[in-house]
């Protein structure tokens, strides 16, 4: 049963609100410290929008503190701009909102090159501390794939869980793990759960291309799997990832906007049983998700 419906990241509807970054050699602490004073007023502004507009699921982007996780921003940001960090949080925890961060395809675990773990670690130490800075409970999560399978997909599996139990505690009570198109579906997510007693986040359409044309015979006994994994009351309910195939490019593309009809499919095909929230995963973000709420009649 749906509880949220949410959108990634960006606003379509809030001028000026992406983030912005810088290059490298430019990363001085004074463009730092700018960059976040303004990415922080735009998700501001995002998530009044959201508030106004009954969405209560947001992903924040990763790119709020410029090179958050770089040794080039030393800057004590989460000291500096404690004041903006804490009225965003108390807006977030005050209208029920839940929001998560999904750290890019480099922030890889299962590598077998420890410099890269050790990237992996201190990008993972980013988010969470994003997290804590707003005040929120560990039902505001951080995404995370397994990465590469460096042809032995079984080893893979056991290097990741045990760099994800080396983590500090507090980050790893914020990780789930997401299932891809590729590599590591939904049944491998769960052995790696298994290992590590780490919750699995659902993406329909990777399953949908993992598994070909008949996933979704398998898709509620999937979905309950996946809630199991959700064992501790203070995760909140499972997150569940969807969206609609583009049209004309790669498998696994996102499309502008989500087909309300395959949504509402889906919804069907969902167990009565499994609460969940739903991240929609569309090109036009908020626009996508006003568009499939109003052709299916979802209330706010």
């Amino acid at each position: 049963m749906l509880r949220r419906l949410g959108y990634a990241c960006l606003s379509r509807s809030v001028e000026d609100s992406s983030p912005r970054g810088t290059i490298l050699r430019n990363a001085t602490p004074e463009r730092l410290r700018a960059l976040t004073a303004a990415n922080l007023a735009g998700l501001q502004r995002v998530l009044e929008l959201n508030v106004a507009c009954g969405v209560r699921m947001f992903r924040l982007s990763s790119d709020i503190v410029p090179f958050g996780s770089h040794p080039v921003n030393a800057l004590a940001w989460w000291v500096e701009f404690a004041e903006a960090l804490t009225e965003i949080g108390a807006l977030i925890r005050t209208t029920g909102m839940r929001v998560s961060m999904h750290p890019g395809q480099y922030t890889v675990l299962s590598s077998p090159d420890q410099r890269i773990v050790d990237a992996a670690q201190a990008d993972l130490v980013f988010h969470a501390r994003l997290l804590d800075a707003l005040g929120l409970d560990m039902r505001h999560k951080i995404v995370i794939h397994v990465g590469g399978a460096y042809s032995d997909k079984a080893a893979t599996l056991e290097r990741w869980s045990a760099a994800f139990l080396n983590l500090p505690l507090h980050v790893r009570a914020r990780l789930i793990l997401e299932n891809d198109e590729r590599l590591f579906g939904v049944e491998d997510v769960l052995t790696a759960s298994a290992a590590s007693g780490v919750p699995v986040v659902l993406d329909v359409l990777h399953h949908r291309v993992y598994a070909g044309p008949d996933a979704d015979d398998a898709l509620a006994d999937l979905m309950r799997a996946a809630a199991r994994t959700w064992a501790s009351a203070r995760d909140g309910v499972p997150k569940i990832h969807y969206s609609t195939q583009a049209a004309g490019v790669r498998t696994g593309a996102h499309a502008e906007y989500i087909d309300a009809a395959e949504f509402a499919h889906f919804l069907d095909l969902a167990p009565e049983e499994v609460e969940f929230d739903c991240m929609l995963e569309a090109k036009a973000k908020d626009r996508a998700l006003f568009h499939v709420r109003d052709a299916l009649g979802i209330a706010p």
